[in-house]
């Protein structure tokens, strides 16, 4: 059974490359339009199978009207002003995939017994409040595409970390902060729920993104495949089509759920 998502508008946060890239792609060729949110989103794919062209420009290409907006989404008006773009250009919203964020602090201090303060801070500004600033900008246009009829969704981004402690208790801020969106998450989904508005998250294993890659010389995560049940590490598009699916009709009894894409990792 394919997904068609034809006369969705979607917004994915991040999507300038990685996951957030591979999920813009996907629901552009499941029909969906799609706004490219980045502090970037003329960033060039570092490794693809397309031309490199930016995110938005590929889902034109794909026949689908694609939206590049540059948005620091750490600060709540530029978020608000960036939702506020996608509706008056489109006339509505319905779909939201909260993708950015990540391990951006140096992982060599990340452990909790040593993590300083600011790096915590940091991580929770990147993960936790850049989600909360675009679900809370992007409700009332959701609320819209329900009154109107709509199946409205957000699928939020939190960690195979957020679950278990990494090994040597490393990248203990970042796991908090993805713990706190996994909260935040199934909150949301218990207040929206009864107005037909579905949340719920995707928790990311090792995923082989071009960042990933880059830091595994300090982080070692290229080397995890054995830790992995299916014996390989995942991909950004492995990843994508977890959102995909859980925005898609196919998931529309599936609310405040968080859908692990690990391969069964073990973390220790």
């Amino acid at each position: 059974m394919s997904i068609d998502l034809t006369g969705v508008r979607a917004l994915v946060t991040g999507a300038g490359r990685g996951i957030g890239r591979a999920t813009a792609l996907r629901l552009a060729e499941c029909g969906a339009d799609v706004a490219v949110l980045d502090r970037n989103p003329d960033s060039r794919a570092e490794v693809s199978d397309d031309d490199g062209e930016p995110t938005a420009q590929v889902v034109a290409a794909l026949g689908r009207r694609g939206l590049g907006i540059r948005a620091d989404l750490t600060d709540r008006s530029a978020a608000r002003a960036a939702v506020d773009r996608v509706v008056a250009e489109w006339g509505g919203l319905d779909v939201v995939v909260a993708v950015a964020g990540g391990a951006i602090t140096p992982f060599a201090r990340s452990a909790a017994s040593e993590i300083p303060v600011s790096d915590v801070r940091t991580l929770l500004e990147v993960n936790l409040m850049t989600t909360i600033h675009v679900c809370q900008a992007a409700v009332p246009a959701l609320r819209a595409s329900a009154a109107a009829g709509g199946a409205p969704s957000i699928v939020t981004t939190s960690s195979l970390s957020a679950s278990g402690v990494m090994p040597g208790g490393t990248l203990s801020g970042y796991a908090l902060a993805k713990a706190a969106v996994v909260h935040y998450t199934r909150s949301l989904a218990e207040e929206l729920g009864p107005e037909g508005i579905r949340v719920n998250a995707v928790a990311p294993g090792y995923t082989m993104t071009e960042r990933v890659r880059a830091e595994s010389v300090h982080t070692g995560f290229a080397e995890k495949a054995a830790d992995s049940a299916l014996r390989r590490l995942g991909t950004p598009e492995d990843v994508a089509d977890a959102y995909v699916y859980l925005v898609s009709p196919m998931a529309a009894y599936v609310t405040g759920q968080i859908l692990a894409v690990d391969g069964a990792t073990r973390l220790t």
